[in-house]
């Protein structure tokens, strides 16, 4: 009795330790092929992050931006051979027009953490607000499935979504893709494919303060020395390492859009960046380059807001984001017309 009563008092205070050394350890080791392994120091903290992910949702919440009605939420499964992917379909409750165009949603988390919940009342807005069907999608997470498994299966999940239009019942001739951070890359990647191999038309893609070029040294992103920073070199390294552990796949174009050698013909891009954001030029240098390409481009840099902004803050910012995307998705889903080319480095009224 006494064992197991010292056992439950000196449980928080190991716990604790054992946090203290994860989080101090390194989290990661460089093989003699330049490769990188996650340790168990890294294995401890990536469950921590990926329990702590799991209240952004509540976050989000906080804001104070309404949860939509819905007239229905499902859950599909769409097959591919990276394993089945849940998919989560948010239809809008108020139908304008039938049958409705198609948002694919990829979440963040730096491609290891994320998952698709954080960004239920995002979906939820934009059903309502674009008048569109809005597709979550649950993709594989690394270090189980390090790179290119996430951005294969999600491109098997985009042409699914477009190959089940017509079963399913909505438009899957007006397709837009878009995702946050992680999930920004993702949706970039996913673009050039579509690109490649011309399976289905796309509409748009949203690029949520994405990560864009992962062969840049972390320590040369926008980092500010004195300012404390929503992604830290840090922990940007330790997303980096475990998601493409080898240096060769870190130029791999799916790895890092921006080195892409040709970006003729992608899709428009709407890209969202945040003044303080250690990814902000990576957007921003994608977003010069399509230009160079003639792909039609909206930018907006946030100012005063740091990564991940839209689901953590402030209000205002994030609400102008939110409706930067729902009337992107409008004009390519809707209007049609030639879209409008900004580049705001300030914010707007």
């Amino acid at each position: 009795m006494q064992k197991k009563t010292a056992a439950l008092l000196l449980a928080p205070a190991l716990g604790a330790g054992l946090i203290t050394w994860a989080f101090r350890s390194k989290p990661f080791t460089i093989q003699e092929d330049k490769c990188a392994t996650i340790t168990t120091a890294g294995r401890i903290r990536l469950a921590l992050l990926r329990q702590l992910i799991r209240g952004m949702r509540l976050r989000t919440k906080q804001l104070g931006l309404p949860e939509v009605a819905m007239r229905a939420i499902e859950q599909r499964v769409a097959p591919t051979a990276y394993g089945p992917a849940n998919v989560t379909f948010y239809w809008p409750a108020a139908v304008t027009h039938d049958p409705l165009p198609v948002y694919i949603n990829f979440h963040g988390g730096g491609f290891m953490i994320g998952y698709p919940q954080q960004d239920d009342l995002l979906c939820r807005y934009l059903a309502h607000h674009a008048q569109c069907l809005v597709v979550n999608v649950d993709y594989v997470l690394a270090p189980e499935h390090p790179f290119p498994a996430a951005i294969f299966q999600s491109y098997e999940v985009v042409k699914w979504v477009s190959d089940q239009a017509a079963t399913l019942g909505y438009d899957g001739g007006r397709l837009a893709i878009g995702g946050h951070s992680a999930g920004g890359s993702i949706a970039a990647a996913v673009a050039l494919l579509v690109k490649e191999r011309q399976d289905f038309p796309l509409a748009l893609q949203i690029l949520d303060y994405p990560s864009l070029n992962i062969a840049e040294r972390t320590r040369h992103k926008h980092v500010l020395s004195r300012r404390k920073q929503v992604l830290s070199v840090e922990l940007t390294a330790f997303f980096k390492h475990v998601y493409a552990p080898c240096p060769t796949d870190w130029t791999n174009p799916l790895a890092s859009p921006l080195l892409a050698d040709n970006l003729t013909g992608l899709a428009p891009a709407l890209i969202i960046t945040a003044e303080y954001d250690l990814l902000r030029d990576d957007g921003s240098a994608y977003a010069e380059k399509l230009r160079q390409f003639g792909v039609p481009v909206t930018h907006r840099e946030f100012q005063g807001v740091d990564h991940a902004f839209t689901h953590s803050g402030p209000k205002e910012a994030a609400e102008q984001a939110w409706n930067m995307m729902r009337m992107a998705l409008k004009e390519a889903f809707h209007v049609q017309p030639e879209p409008l080319e900004l580049d705001l480095t300030e914010d707007l009224d």
